[in-house]
């Protein structure tokens, strides 16, 4: 037998024996149980509203209003979302919907990622004190105390209109996906990116080509925050739309129905057929992107 063989032999004869499968624990067992009926109790108190406001919304408005109006529905109505659509006229307020949002998640995209990347990577001059006016303006609450000054800029500078809406909804929610990014792209390693430096690549070069592709999990996350934040916004719509009913986004037209009223009556049904409407684009966005959305909050945190 040649040295070989028996180096080959030998080696065998010292490899360890596999590992047995480890079994789990009655501990594990039982915290995995707990687990599991935890989040099946939260999650039924959370799609509990959902469940409660779609029956009602294919309700007869008698049947909302009683004193037992249960559960199931009398009858199917479903003429609701129809009256829905034409009296709450969903098709303008949608468009206007689309117009804002897409405007608000488009800019704050664009700057509040290059804003993070530069607060992460550069030192500048007095940056502490510009981060400090952004934690404040945190707790200012720019869509409340700040929205009729904002409003009054808006008119001065002759933008009260869906671009003076889409303006102000974006202060409100800058400053958090700034600092979102920020924590992201600090996260991230700078070998890459020094590279890239070498190479002769720019500052601006480096965010569009080497970190901008690698933000990408955190920018989805922003960018559904984003979505939902100004899809549901309603009260910076409603005080631009004041003066001009034709300004209405789909919230504020949907609030709107619950003063027309039918036989006497407040038409919650109409009102809920409305607002499981505007629901679904939000849900269709989050469907989509809750992989990534998922991957940028938990690679945060882990690098964060």
């Amino acid at each position: 037998m040649s040295a070989a063989t028996d180096l080959r032999v030998a080696g065998r004869e010292q490899a360890p024996a596999p590992r047995p499968p480890r079994r789990h624990s009655g501990r594990t067992w039982l915290r995995r149980v707990v687990l599991g009926v935890l989040l099946t109790g939260l999650a039924v108190v959370m799609l509990t509203p959902l469940v409660f406001g779609f029956f009602a919304s294919v309700s007869p408005l008698r049947q909302i209003v009683g004193s037992d109006p249960g559960l199931l529905p009398d009858s199917w109505d479903w003429s609701n979302y129809s009256d829905a659509w034409t009296r709450a006229n969903f098709a303008r307020y949608f468009v206007n919907s689309v117009v804002v949002t897409l405007v608000v998640v488009v800019v704050d995209t664009l700057a509040s990622s290059m804003t993070g990347y530069v607060l992460a990577r550069k030192h500048l001059p007095g940056q502490r004190v510009l981060e400090t006016v952004f934690m404040l303006t945190l707790f200012i609450g720019l869509t409340t105390a700040m929205l009729y000054p904002q409003y009054q800029i808006a008119r001065s500078l002759g933008i009260a209109n869906l671009l003076g809406i889409s303006m102000v909804e974006y202060a409100g929610i800058m400053i958090i996906h700034v600092y979102l990014i920020k924590a992201f792209v600090q996260g991230l390693g700078t070998e890459i990116e020094d590279a890239a430096r070498v190479d002769g690549c720019g500052f601006f070069g480096t965010y569009r080509r080497i970190a901008l592709p690698l933000m990408t999990p955190i920018l989805v996350t922003t960018i559904v925050l984003g979505f939902q934040a100004s899809w549901n916004n309603y009260q910076v719509p409603l005080v631009f739309s004041l003066a001009e009913a034709d300004l209405r986004t789909l919230i504020v037209g949907v609030s709107a129905l619950q003063y027309d009223a039918v036989e006497g009556m407040s038409a919650y049904n109409t009102v809920l057929a409305g607002a499981n409407m505007a629901l679904i684009p939000i849900i269709v966005v989050f469907v989509v992107l809750q992989r990534f959305f998922v991957r940028g909050w938990t690679e945060g945190a882990v690098k964060g």
